[in-house]
């Protein structure tokens, strides 16, 4: 063979190797916050990673924990991760008047899972109830924001309600000694803390007044500057998501799996049971059956509307569809 010709063949191979090494062929790197310590229906991420939703797609995903959803949504658009996880309201409140550079893509709970966890014996069943009693809230804690509005809603005055504020991880602790009668909590967090309170000798129960409000629940959110400089990328992330859910409703025992795989101290039991309240929350309300994991236009404005009239602002018309992103 000429000199000439071997010379080509090594560029050539010099070229097809380099090609393969190069930055383009790798997976696209994302950071995703959640709302709080990973478990229950977050298991959907495990799950996605486990069965290729995100590498298939050629994402790196990596999952932080969260401290509550006004926290993620500060840290998110402070550009600690691209995206993160948090009430819709929440997100929408961050954007609107604080001015973060944030918008909701995807939502995860049709149905809001805000809700109140007390002693059984306590019996609340209506908001009405709540009158008197000492309620509990962890710092940030958006459920905590929308109770006030929500009790007026419902013809109750959370002024005299006795609120108080603990860390998250106190909440319980003070319910199981009687030192709070109640806390606020979400209905997948519930589905834990009613195992774990049954493993102490008490029984708590919970009410569930977030389906009531008939508003997106948790959702979602990526930063203005991902969607603007980032779209694909964006774009296939949303792919995968689509892909973490349905691969997690369909076999919510494997979801668990994954889940415990990462955090091998977790009860797989409580952490089941918290997957499928997700799995309720994101498939079987009827936003779902009617719009899929788009968004419905109708209830991202009654979210907005109910989230800023909660925070005592004036909101004016069918607001809220600058806060949420369409793909195309």
């Amino acid at each position: 063979m000429k000199p000439l010709a071997i010379l080509k063949k090594g560029f050539v191979a010099a070229a097809i190797t380099a090609s393969a090494a190069s930055p383009s062929s790798a997976a696209d790197s994302v950071k995703v916050m959640f709302d709080w310590i990973p478990g229950g229906w977050h298991a959907a991420w495990y799950a996605g990673k486990v069965n290729g939703c995100f590498g298939d797609r050629k994402l790196e995903v990596s999952l932080q924990r969260g401290s509550g959803g006004v926290d993620t949504v500060a840290k998110v658009a402070s550009g600690l991760a691209d995206v993160g996880m948090a009430d819709l309201g929440t997100v929408m409140i961050g954007a609107h008047k604080n001015k973060a550079g944030v918008k909701a893509i995807f939502p995860v709970y049709m149905d809001n899972p805000f809700g109140i966890l007390s002693l059984k014996t306590t019996k609340i069943a209506s908001l009405k109830d709540l009158e008197g009693l000492k309620l509990a809230a962890g710092p940030g804690d958006s459920n905590i924001q929308m109770l006030p509005y929500a009790m007026q809603l419902a013809g109750a005055d959370f002024k005299k309600v006795k609120a108080e504020r603990a860390d998250f991880s106190a909440l319980l602790g003070l319910l199981l000694r009687e030192k709070v009668e109640a806390f606020t909590t979400f209905l997948t967090t519930a589905q834990i803390l009613k195992a774990v309170s049954k493993n102490a000798g008490k029984e708590v129960a919970f009410y569930h007044y977030g389906r009531d409000l008939k508003i997106y629940g948790s959702v979602i959110f990526a930063t203005d500057t991902f969607l603007k400089e980032r779209p694909a990328v964006a774009k296939r992330l949303m792919a995968g998501m689509k892909c973490a859910y349905e691969v997690a409703r369909a076999n919510p025992d494997a979801a668990a799996d994954a889940l415990l795989a990462a955090f091998p101290s977790k009860k797989r039991g409580a952490e089941l049971a918290s997957i499928r309240g997700g799995i309720i929350l994101t498939f079987g309300a009827g936003t779902y059956k009617t719009h899929g994991f788009d968004w419905d236009m109708d209830k991202v404005a009654r979210t907005f509307q109910l989230a800023l009239t909660a925070q005592g602002e004036k909101v004016e018309g069918a607001a809220g569809a600058a806060y949420v992103h369409k793909f195309k």
